[in-house]
């Protein structure tokens, strides 16, 4: 299994090169990145230029981006325009890059007057069967051009978008019925919903479509309604990292999984020793 450092642990302004840096010095198989370079330091030209040098530079080094097309909610012309752009990525990625796994999400649904952080009532929560039908419809599309390419388009389990909990990505799943479309198991996100999935409970349901997965940890502060959280290090809170790996070892399609940092904190120090806990693990499970 490859360990792909995700670029939240040092993401910034003229901090690219740094973060790449990073992902050698500590020994990781790759990066995960933004299809959209977010900072004014670098045009999205530039970005692809740069991006495709260092695979260039680093060939052993996979390169995994995350994107979006709001299908969802979003307006029809934005739609197509979005999609249009992200086929086009997608065959650069490939070109480029060498990807092959790509981190997708079909755009967000927070009903009005639902707070972001009201997990239980926007995502699938607040979802109707028309944002079903259009995410569906809108991942044939995609799946269709990256099976193309030889690229598997993960669903990020995340709260605030249709795929954020296990029923509903099994419904859309089964709706969309491409084997190049499955998931990224994130149980990071899943824990801090208030109906949370347990680990047994996603393998039990999504076993058999994970195809990548993100690795963090959280810290269950309250288990009221709010389910209070704050991110922590890889090896501290409330999920058994070690039961997530344990079987992902003969599930993850893919065979990479990235870390996270959940925070705001001191990223450089918390890479290298996540790397460590990770090592940990596939020493123990003898992975």
């Amino acid at each position: 299994m490859k360990t792909l450092l995700h670029v939240n642990y040092f993401e910034g302004k003229g901090r690219l090169q740094e973060f790449l840096d990073l992902a050698l010095k500590y020994g990781y198989n790759g990066v995960e990145l933004r299809w959209k370079y977010r900072y004014d330091d670098m045009t999205q030209e530039d970005y692809r230029k740069f991006m495709a040098a260092w695979k260039s530079a680093h060939p052993e080094m996979e390169i995994v981006y995350g994107g979006c097309v709001k299908y969802c909610r979003g307006a029809a012309d934005e739609v197509k325009a979005d999609e249009e752009a992200y086929l086009e990525f997608l065959n650069w990625a490939s070109k480029e890059c060498g990807t092959k796994v790509m981190n997708f999400f079909t755009g967000d649904i927070q009903p009005e007057g639902v707070v972001w952080t009201d997990y239980a009532n926007n995502g699938s929560g607040g979802a109707d069967e028309g944002d079903y039908e259009r995410s569906a419809a809108g991942l044939k599309t995609v799946g269709a051009e990256a099976a193309k390419l030889g690229i598997l388009i993960a669903l990020e389990t995340h709260n605030a978008y249709l795929h954020d909990l296990v029923a509903p990505c099994r419904k859309l799943l089964d709706m969309t019925a491409c084997d190049a479309v499955g998931l990224n198991y994130d149980q990071g996100n899943i824990i801090i919903n208030p109906n949370f999935n347990s680990i047994a409970q996603v393998f039990e349901t999504v076993g058999d479509k994970i195809y990548y997965a993100h690795l963090k940890n959280m810290l269950i502060i309250s288990k009221t309604d709010n389910r209070s959280y704050c991110g922590c290090r890889l090896s501290d809170g409330h999920i058994n990292t070690m039961e997530v790996m344990r079987r992902l070892k003969d599930t993850l399609r893919s065979g990479m999984f990235a870390v996270e940092f959940p925070n705001t904190g001191d990223g450089i120090y918390a890479a290298g020793k996540d790397m460590e806990y990770i090592k940990f693990i596939k020493d123990y499970l003898q992975i």
